[in-house]
């Protein structure tokens, strides 16, 4: 994921004059991303609190490097497609939302898992949300465009996310029924 972050990177440095605003505000979010998968796997991983605190699974029985491969792949598609497409708002809203998304999260861990300082990540999650709001008011101040590229913006935010669950929960040897189940007894504490 790093090499593919630092090709584009060296792309763009090429033909930064060339690009699109919004494909130089993914392109930020992008780096943000990489060095907050980092931040994540220093000490102790997100990942593997999710997985142990909410689905009962120890990482470290896991093959290394398969907890993160779907990651890796949704990561790298959505930023992609984003970056090649920036005539299409709605992919770079989607990318925007997932930067949201991840503060939003990482501030969540720290509540629901009652951690004493803040969730492995958190910093750089933080940064990313930042980040993603002062994309979208860049963007409302010098692009015109439809409300409802915001809707087909979650809209593949939402499907990208559920694909990469799916995976994820294969790979793992889980199915997706499994987890909600297991996500419903970890919020109404019937473990």
């Amino acid at each position: 994921m790093t090499l593919i972050f630092v090709g584009w990177a060296v792309w763009a440095a090429c033909h930064w004059g060339d690009l699109l605003l919004v494909q130089k505000l993914v392109l930020g979010l992008y780096g943000l991303l990489v060095v907050h998968e980092y931040e994540e796997g220093y000490k102790s991983r997100f990942l593997a609190l999710m997985l142990g605190r909410v689905m009962g699974i120890d990482h470290r029985t896991l093959k290394p490097g398969v907890s993160h491969i779907a990651q890796a792949l949704y990561i790298t598609i959505i930023f992609s497609v984003a970056l090649l497409f920036p005539e299409r708002l709605w992919l770079t809203f989607a990318v925007l939302i997932l930067g949201l998304f991840e503060g939003f999260v990482h501030t969540m861990g720290i509540f629901v898992f009652r951690l004493k300082g803040v969730s492995p990540g958190w910093w750089t999650a933080v940064l990313m949300a930042a980040y993603s709001i002062w994309a979208i008011v860049v963007i409302n101040r010098n692009i015109a465009y439809d409300g409802i590229q915001w809707l087909w913006g979650a809209g593949m935010f939402i499907a990208c996310f559920l694909c990469l669950e799916v995976m994820f929960q294969r790979l793992i040897g889980n199915s997706l029924p499994q987890l909600v189940r297991r996500m419903r007894a970890f919020v109404f504490g019937k473990r």
